[in-house]
C-alpha cells in the first residue's frame, strides 16, 4: 500500500512538473479552448471560428505578453480617445490607455499562470504605495462625494496598474531597447500631428464613434473650447508636450550610444520634436525641459567640459525652433507665451493655478489637515477661465497642492517618501552600474524624472497614469543596469 502511494505521489509531482513548463502550459491551455471549439462547432458554428481566432490570439498575446505593453504605451499617448461624460458641468474622462491597463494586467496573469512570465520585482517604494493607497480608501469616511472618490480611485488603481505592468513586463535588454524606440518613435508621430493640429483648426473637434445614456466613446481633436490654437497630438497640449520631454530626453541618451548615420538621422528627428513641443505653448513643459536638459548636459561628463557652450547652443536652438514653430503666426504666439508668463490678462493660467493652490491648501486645513478625501477638491476650485468655458477645474493642477488637498499631510508626506525613494534607487543603480551603455540611458532617465518632478509643480494630480507609468520605467532600467555586464554594449538593439 504504502509503494502504491509513494507511485501515485510520484505520479503527481511528475505531473505538476511538467504542467509548470511553459511550452506545456501554453499547449494545454491552447488544447482546452480549441477542444471547447470543436464541440460548439456542432451546436454553433459562428461562436466556434469567432473562439478559435480569438484563442489563437489570445495565446499570442500570452506568449509574447510584451507585444500588449508596446501597445499600451501607443494608447497612452492617445489620452483624448476614450470615453467621456459630463455630469452637472463636471467632466468624467476615461482614456483607452488606462482600460487597456486592466487588459495587460490580465494577459500577464495568463503567462504568469504559465510560467512564461518572471515574478514581480520587489522596489523600495512598495510599503510606502501601499500606505498611500490604504490612506485613499480611508479618505471614504470624511468624504461627501462618493462618485468623486470611485473616479480617483479608479485613476490612482489605473496609475498603480501601469507602475506594476511595466516593472512586470521590461524583463530584458530587447523589450526595453523597443519600448524606448516606441517612446521616441511616438514622439515623432506626435510632432507631425502637432503641426497638423495647428493647419486644420478649428476643423475636426470631436468624433463620437459610440454613444450611449452611460457614457460617449469621443475622439477630441482641436477643441475649440479647452485647447485653442495650440500644437497638441490626440491629447491636450501639456500631456503632448509632456510625452515629447520623454521622447526628447531618452532620445539623448540614445543618441550618446549610437553611431554613424543614425546620429545624424536621431539629431533631425529631436529637432522636430523640439520644433512641435514649441507648437504647445506650454510653458512649463518647456522649462522643466530645459532645466532636465541642463542637469543632463551637467552629469555627463563629456558634455560638462563644454558646459556653457552646450547651454547656449540650447538657447539658440530652442530660439530658431520657436520662431519655425509660429512663424505664420509668430507676433500673437508671442504675445501668448508672454502674458502666460506674467499673468498680464484675466485668461492667465498662472492666475488661476495660484487661486487654486490657494484654494485647496485653505480646504485641508480646514479638515484639521486630513484633506477633503480622495477626489474632493476640484468642487472648490472656481471654473477654468477660458472663454465659452464652463467646466470647473479637474484639479489643482499642482501634484504636492493636490495630494495635500485631498489626503492632508499624511498623503503629501507619502507621496514625498515614494518619490525620494524613487529617486534614490535610481541615482544608486546609476552609481553602482558597471556599463557604460546603461549608465547613459540611466542618466537620460534620471534627466527626465527631474522634469517631472519640476513639471508636476504646476500641472496634473496625483492618480495620473503617466506619472506613475514613468516611475515604473525608471525601476525596470535600474534593476537591467545593475544586472548588465560591462562588455554588454546594446549594440544589437540600436
Amino acid at each position: 500500500m504504502q509503494k502504491f502511494n509513494r507511485t501515485i505521489l510520484t505520479a503527481v509531482k511528475n505531473m505538476q512538473h511538467f504542467l509548470l513548463k511553459p511550452r506545456a502550459s501554453a499547449a494545454l491551455l491552447f488544447g482546452i479552448v480549441m477542444s471547447s471549439a470543436a464541440v460548439f462547432s456542432t451546436i454553433y458554428p459562428i461562436l466556434a471560428v469567432v473562439l478559435s481566432i480569438s484563442t489563437v490570439i489570445l495565446l499570442f498575446f500570452i506568449l509574447k505578453t510584451e507585444l500588449s505593453y508596446y501597445l499600451l504605451i501607443i494608447l497612452l499617448n492617445l489620452s483624448s480617445i476614450g470615453f467621456f461624460k459630463v455630469i452637472h458641468q463636471k467632466l468624467y474622462l476615461y482614456p483607452l490607455g488606462d482600460l487597456f491597463i486592466l487588459i495587460v494586467f490580465l494577459l500577464w496573469g495568463f503567462s504568469r499562470a504559465a510560467n512564461l512570465a518572471k515574478p514581480y520585482s520587489k522596489t523600495p517604494c512598495d510599503i510606502s504605495l501601499l500606505l498611500f493607497v490604504g490612506l485613499s480608501i480611508l479618505s471614504l469616511l470624511w468624504s461627501d462625494d462618493y462618485k468623486s472618490w470611485m473616479y480617483q480611485f479608479l485613476r490612482l488603481s489605473f496609475g498603480l496598474g501601469a507602475f506594476l505592468v511595466t516593472i512586470l513586463l521590461i524583463n530584458n535588454h530587447k523589450i526595453l531597447n523597443t519600448a524606448i524606440w516606441i517612446i521616441i518613435i511616438m514622439g515623432v508621430l506626435n510632432s507631425i500631428i502637432c503641426f497638423v493640429s495647428i493647419y486644420t483648426y478649428p476643423d475636426y473637434t470631436h468624433i463620437k464613434l459610440f454613444e450611449s445614456k452611460y457614457a460617449n466613446f469621443v475622439i477630441f481633436f482641436n477643441d475649440t473650447s479647452v485647447v485653442g490654437k495650440r500644437g497638441h497630438a490626440f491629447a491636450h497640449p501639456l500631456t503632448t508636450a509632456y510625452w515629447l520631454n520623454f521622447a526628447l530626453i531618452l532620445s539623448f541618451g540614445k543618441f550618446i550610444t549610437i553611431q554613424g548615420y543614425k546620429k545624424l538621422v536621431l539629431c533631425f528627428l529631436m529637432f522636430l520634436m523640439l520644433t512641435a513641443h514649441l507648437t504647445t505653448l506650454s510653458k512649463t513643459p518647456l522649462l522643466a525641459l530645459i532645466a532636465g536638459l541642463i542637469f543632463f548636459f551637467y552629469s555627463y561628463k563629456p558634455i560638462r567640459k563644454v558646459f556653457f557652450i552646450s547651454v547656449g547652443v540650447l538657447i539658440v536652438v530652442i530660439g530658431v525652433s520657436f520662431i519655425l514653430a509660429n512663424i505664420t503666426d509668430l507676433e500673437n504666439s508671442t504675445r501668448y507665451t508672454y502674458n502666460q508668463l506674467t499673468g498680464y490678462n484675466e485668461y492667465s493660467s498662472s492666475t488661476s493655478r495660484m487661486d487654486w493652490w490657494t484654494t485647496s491648501v485653505k480646504k485641508s486645513l480646514e479638515s484639521y489637515g486630513l484633506g477633503v478625501g480622495l477626489g474632493g477638491t476640484p468642487k472648490y476650485l472656481t471654473p477654468i477661465k477660458i472663454p465659452h468655458s464652463h467646466i470647473n477645474a479637474p484639479h489643482s493642477h499642482n501634484v504636492w497642492v493636490n495630494t495635500f488637498g485631498d489626503l492632508g499631510f499624511i498623503g503629501l508626506g507619502l507621496l514625498v517618501l515614494i518619490y525620494f525613494f524613487a529617486f534614490k534607487s535610481y541615482v544608486a543603480a546609476l552609481r553602482q552600474c558597471k556599463n557604460e551603455y546603461y549608465k547613459r540611458i540611466l542618466l537620460s532617465y534620471i534627466s527626465g524624472f527631474v522634469i517631472m518632478l519640476l513639471f508636476i509643480l504646476t500641472d496634473y494630480d496625483y492618480t495620473a497614469t503617466i506619472l506613475w507609468w514613468y516611475m515604473g520605467l525608471g525601476f525596470a532600467i535600474a534593476r537591467l543596469a545593475t544586472e548588465a555586464t560591462p562588455e554588454y554594449r546594446g549594440l544589437n538593439f540600436v
